[in-house]
């Protein structure tokens, strides 16, 4: 009977992704005593996985914020690899709002989405993180404005390795945007490919204000729940070492092709992510597809520090040892199984 691995990713520019749309995981493990599937399988009774990753033999890539939470609260978990994609962090007001620039917003409300029944609530956070980056690259302080907390009671376990259908889908941000229409709020924050998405479906009737990627050039500044960090059970990793090796072997492999082939990385990552091409070319770094490759050099971990110093400033989190948490001697075989040099 094989093994099973469990793997969960969010919907943002991974490895993991592409290598879900490409089968790429199936391919690496077949005939062997592992097999790869996803934790939807299971139903939304393990959803919360994806949060606390409290699911044995499992792995996940993707945003910051719960995997920190998560180990802060004794999950057994190791990281074992980061990446680093800039990624569209808008800011947005209505259409007919007089705002110019940042700076037009000062005295005014600011919405925060709050999910009561979320076990960490990273939209909340990655609202607060935009707003505050977007004043700070402004010569402003959080004081300077109202924040404004928006309930919002979606169904956020819905997005979990939800398989996006390119058109006109739901936004996570809809009811945020609801918010901002009514005027109960000034100002909304919106990333990542979404941005694309709500600039279509709402055209005329929301405007983008700012947006971190484009706006200015400090990358601290464009760090909201990235890195994205590579997590996986420690029990696994001790007990069967190779299998992490070899799947992050497929990561390893799936950054390596995508970097040579930017155009289909581009259409991959759009049916990945649900959105169109022009989305993810407007959304993304223009050179994303060379930026997948999993990590633990000195740049990628500043960045890291920078979300957590965030996090823990506000409140969000609590210590975290990163030294005894990530450990990178399976990412390093990962690249000598794949042939390749580690990238820094």
């Amino acid at each position: 009977m094989a093994r099973t691995l469990w793997y969960t990713r969010c919907p943002v520019a991974t490895a993991s992704g592409i290598a879900f749309q490409r089968q790429s995981f199936d391919k690496e493990f077949d005939g062997s005593d592992f097999v790869v599937r996803n934790i939807k399988e299971l139903g939304r009774e393990k959803a919360d996985s994806h949060f606390d990753h409290s699911l044995a033999d499992s792995f996940r890539e993707g945003g910051a914020i719960p995997p920190l939470w998560a180990r802060t609260r004794g999950a057994d978990t190791l990281a074992v690899g980061l990446t680093f994609v800039a990624d569209s962090l808008a800011t947005f007001v209505r259409a007919d709002d007089k705002a110019q620039r940042v700076q037009d917003l000062a005295g005014r409300r600011c919405g925060l989405p709050v999910r009561p029944y979320i076990l960490i609530d990273f939209m909340k956070v990655n609202a607060h993180k935009g707003f505050y980056s977007a004043l700070l690259a402004n010569g402003m302080r959080e004081s300077d404005v109202r924040f404004v907390e928006m309930t919002i009671n979606d169904d956020m376990h819905g997005s979990i390795n939800a398989d996006l259908k390119q058109g006109d889908r739901p936004s996570l941000y809809d009811a945020d945007i609801d918010y901002l229409l009514r005027g109960e709020v000034d100002a909304i924050f919106c990333k990542n490919a979404e941005v694309g998405l709500i600039q279509r479906r709402y055209q005329g009737r929301i405007r983008k204000l700012y947006d971190l990627m484009t706006d200015q050039t400090d990358r601290a500044h464009m760090v909201n729940a990235n890195p994205r960090i590579i997590t996986v059970s420690a029990g696994l990793a001790r007990e069967a070492p190779e299998a992490v090796e070899r799947y992050l072997q497929v990561l390893v492999r799936t950054a390596n092709w995508a970097a040579s082939h930017p155009a289909e990385a581009t259409a991959v990552m759009a049916r990945e992510l649900g959105v169109s091409e022009a989305d993810i070319r407007s959304s993304y770094e223009a050179d994303f597809h060379n930026k997948l490759w999993p990590s633990f050099g000195p740049e990628v971990r500043r960045l890291l520090q920078v979300q957590i110093d965030f996090m823990q400033s506000h409140g969000y989190l609590g210590q975290v040892d990163l030294d005894a948490w990530m450990q990178p001697r399976f990412l390093e075989q990962a690249y000598r199984r794949e042939g390749l040099p580690a990238v820094a």
